[in-house]
């Protein structure tokens, strides 16, 4: 269940992360209607916080689950999951939400990549 928990959670910034696109892509194209070219950058941002999400998440979510079945401890689990958490929600912010911040873009991806190899050692412990 601790795998189920991270994914609720990342479930419902995921939800946060598509209606901010589809704010942007609302006032955009009623800013292109007006000949103005000002939430394009923002709206690329987004889709971007969108995507990477995407990218990341349900690798390391399976990855959550198959340990979780193997028995592996709770302690990795929780580390996991909330540098995953984390790292995706300082990466979104600062995509989705924000001009430009490399602290946070930064330790987003440092922290996402963390979890990544933490659960993909993890899991070749239990497997071999």
């Amino acid at each position: 269940m601790i795998t189920a928990f991270y994914a609720s959670l990342l479930g419902l910034f995921f939800t946060i992360l598509t209606f901010r696109v589809l704010a942007l892509r609302g006032v955009t194209l009623l800013k292109w209607l007006a000949f103005n070219n000002f939430g394009a950058q923002a709206l690329e941002r987004s889709v971007r916080a969108h995507g990477n999400f995407i990218e990341y998440v349900p690798m390391v979510l399976l990855m959550m689950y198959l340990a979780e079945a193997a028995d592996l401890s709770s302690l990795r689990l929780h580390i996991t999951g909330a540098l995953l958490l984390l790292g995706r929600v300082m990466h979104g912010v600062c995509f989705g939400f924000m001009e430009f911040n490399m602290p946070l873009r930064l330790g987003g991806m440092v922290l996402t990549l963390l979890a990544l190899i933490n659960i993909s050692v993890s899991l070749l412990i239990v497997a071999l």
